[in-house]
């Protein structure tokens, strides 16, 4: 949950949410009024669909951020990039800039009090960060990766991941 206020102070954009979202006590309602597309995450028939409307969002000119990854993760790991939002960035002819975000506590250890996984709670996440002393959020623009440099959605994840993931296991592990 951090890393969406993180990365709407870097690049305000529509973000792609998990379609259970719009279900949460005002989260829900703030997330759909700022302008989020929703993707029905096990539903593998709408995912064609959803694809076209970031596609279309981004030929309007709109900034769309993903979280290609699917998933949380606890900070000191990085799951592999889903290829099929790249479909969009392909469809579009549009750039993806990807973003490393990072939370480090005082002395630039990882830091992973801000993950958001299992069963926690928003509540429980949000008292974790709130208590949590000298903590710092990063979040490093890496190279854009241009329209048009890759032909099928696959190469371009992976061009991605490799930009957004860079240095990270060095410097976190």
């Amino acid at each position: 949950w951090l890393d969406i206020p993180l990365l709407a102070a870097v690049r305000p954009a529509r973000m792609l949410a998990k379609s259970e979202i719009r279900r949460w006590p005002v989260a829900g309602w703030l997330t759909a009024r700022s302008g989020a597309l929703f993707i029905e995450r096990d539903r593998l028939r709408a995912l064609p669909d959803t694809v076209t409307r970031i596609a279309d969002a981004l030929r309007g000119g709109a900034a769309v951020a993903v979280f290609p990854e699917g998933s949380t993760w606890c900070g000191r790991a990085q799951g592999p990039f889903r290829r099929a939002v790249f479909q969009a960035a392909l469809d579009a002819g549009v750039a993806v800039q990807p973003v490393r975000l990072r939370y480090r506590v005082s002395g630039g250890e990882a830091s992973t009090a801000p993950a958001f996984i299992g069963d926690d709670s928003l509540l429980s996440s949000v008292w974790r960060v709130v208590s949590a002393r000298g903590l710092t959020a990063e979040a490093e623009v890496t190279e854009l990766v241009p329209p048009g440099s890759h032909t099928d959605r696959g190469t371009l994840a992976a061009t991605a991941q490799e930009r957004a993931g860079a240095g990270h296991r060095a410097a976190e592990g």
